[in-house]
């Protein structure tokens, strides 16, 4: 999703302050005043936000604890915010299903009212990422007053084998925390080194033949270039180095469709020759050479 940069807002105050001592009476603030005092707190309030900066880096370059300094200017800082309006007003959420939204709402921890410079965007991306069905996160803090969470949910893609154990992974290859395999026995199993991060590239083209993604039993990577990938019939498939994956699919799906290619009493398609499949029948099964037209 395209990140929206919005500007951050400029806190102007027109007007010329007036050297004479005010009048003496003793008179009810006008709706012009009251505005005009209202934007003078929100400018005072910009330039104490710039200057705290500069102290924090300040400290920072002398060796000072950037934590004793916000220690100490917090509290005062934080009044002076919301005396200008600098509070936490909108909390948006982007990329996620109404269950998933609040539940990455009550993560984030997020009061309306409190101040926008406590609504650190780092420590809510942490608390979000917590969550196990939740990933991509990034957070923006969008002055005067949104908090907008950006995230995707993560799919269940397939079970990897991490040496001895078997984990879930999504639709990136990245490894649930939480999540039982149990609970994910119908999803194609993926070996060898790396498989995980390799394996998203390999299920989305299989995604562009149905008939062979709804068969597909597992798969192996060998030397971290190319797969063997077996279907449901019992049929391994040795497929070319990832540049070529491609092309092999589409040939395999053809040949599936004008010849049951997978249902053939086979028990090993060698498809990374670009221009023929080599068969191994089963034992017992009648000879076959090789299949050409690929």
């Amino acid at each position: 999703m395209p990140k929206v940069i919005r500007s951050r807002p400029k806190v102007e105050d027109d007007e010329e302050f007036d050297d004479e001592l005010p009048s003496s009476r003793s008179t009810l603030a006008s709706p012009y005043e009251a505005q005009s005092l209202r934007e003078r707190i929100g400018a005072y309030a910009l330039g104490s936000v710039v200057g705290l900066a500069a102290v924090i880096a300040a400290a920072a370059w002398l060796g000072g604890s950037l934590g004793s300094v916000g220690v100490r200017m917090s509290s005062g800082l934080d009044a002076v915010m919301r005396s200008a309006g600098l509070t936490v007003d909108k909390i948006v959420v982007v990329g996620l299903d109404p269950l998933l939204e609040q539940r990455a709402r009550d993560a984030a921890m997020l009061e309306p009212g409190e101040s926008m410079l406590a609504a650190d965007p780092l420590t809510i991306k942490a608390r979000v990422e917590e969550l196990d069905a939740v990933g991509g996160v990034s957070v923006q803090r969008l002055w005067p007053d949104q908090i907008t969470i950006i995230a995707e949910t993560r799919e269940p893609v397939a079970l990897w084998r991490d040496g001895e154990t078997w984990k879930v992974i999504d639709q990136h290859g990245e490894v649930f925390v939480q999540a039982d395999m149990n609970d994910h026995l119908h999803l194609p199993r993926i070996s060898g080194a790396d498989g995980n991060h390799a394996a998203p590239a390999l299920l989305a083209a299989l995604g562009d033949y149905p008939e062979l993604a709804i068969r597909l039993d597992g798969a192996e990577r060998i030397g971290g270039r190319r797969w063997d990938i077996r279907f449901e019939e019992g049929v391994d498939v040795a497929l070319p180095a990832d540049d070529g994956m491609g092309e092999a699919l589409r040939a395999l799906n053809f040949l599936q469709a004008q010849n049951r290619i997978l249902e053939l009493p086979v028990s090993r398609i060698d498809a990374r020759h670009p221009d023929r499949f080599a068969l191994r029948p089963l034992p017992g099964a009648p000879s076959s050479s090789e299949l050409g037209g690929a």
